[in-house]
Parts: structure tokens; sequence; C-alpha cells
């Protein structure tokens, strides 16, 4: 049996909470009423539970993981606006935009789960 205490973050497997007699329509929709389509030429990841980890084979570029280090050091581990912060949404509206079809920033909003992005 592994140590919790002296195994590192990263390799720890989450573990999810039982479940409760709460009744959550958005979960009920994902778990129960969606349907991964049979031999798609693409790999499904199912982000439904919100649990994008190493634990569940999700592994971050370094260069993200450098660029959360140094915020984290610098002090800026807090909430940001509720849309996102501008040069996130400079950054999305850029790798997406087309010269053709520029977005605008200002029309990019982030969110932390589908409950939010609602």
């Amino acid at each position: 049996m592994v140590d919790k205490k002296t195994q590192s973050w990263g390799d720890m497997k989450h573990t999810p909470s039982k479940r409760t007699d709460v009744l959550n329509p958005i979960r009920n929709i994902l778990e129960r009423e969606m349907k991964p389509v049979i031999g798609h030429h693409l790999p499904m990841i199912n982000l439904g539970l919100g649990e994008p980890s190493k634990a569940n084979g999700f592994e971050l570029p370094e260069q993200i993981n450098q660029a959360i280090i140094q915020s984290v050091e610098e002090g800026h581990n807090g909430y940001t606006q509720a849309s996102g912060i501008l040069p996130a949404r400079e950054a999305i509206a850029e790798k997406f935009g087309t010269s053709e079809h520029p977005i605008d920033p200002n029309n990019v909003f982030l969110a932390f789960g589908c409950s939010g992005a609602l």
C-alpha cells in the first residue's frame, strides 16, 4: 500500500466521491443519455466529470506547467474575471480566428465546467 503522505500530488489517483441522492440534470444527461459514437475515427475524451488530470491520462505541455508555476510564484493565483483574463481570451481569438473570420476577444468566454458556462 502506498503512503499518501509521501506520494507526490501528480502521481495520486483520483477517487471520485460517493454519489448522493441529489439529482444533477447535467450529470444525468452526460452519464445516461449521451452515448459516444461507436467506432468514431477520433478518440473520445470524456470531460463530463471535469477530471482532466494526469491520473486520468491528461498531461499538460511543459511550457504550460512552467507558466502555472511562474504565475503562482508571482502571486497571481486567485480568482479571475468570470469570463477569463484578457490575455487568455486574446490567445484563443488569435488561434481560432482567421483573416476572413476574425474573433473579437471580447466575444470569447472561458468557464470551468458546463454549469459555469451555462
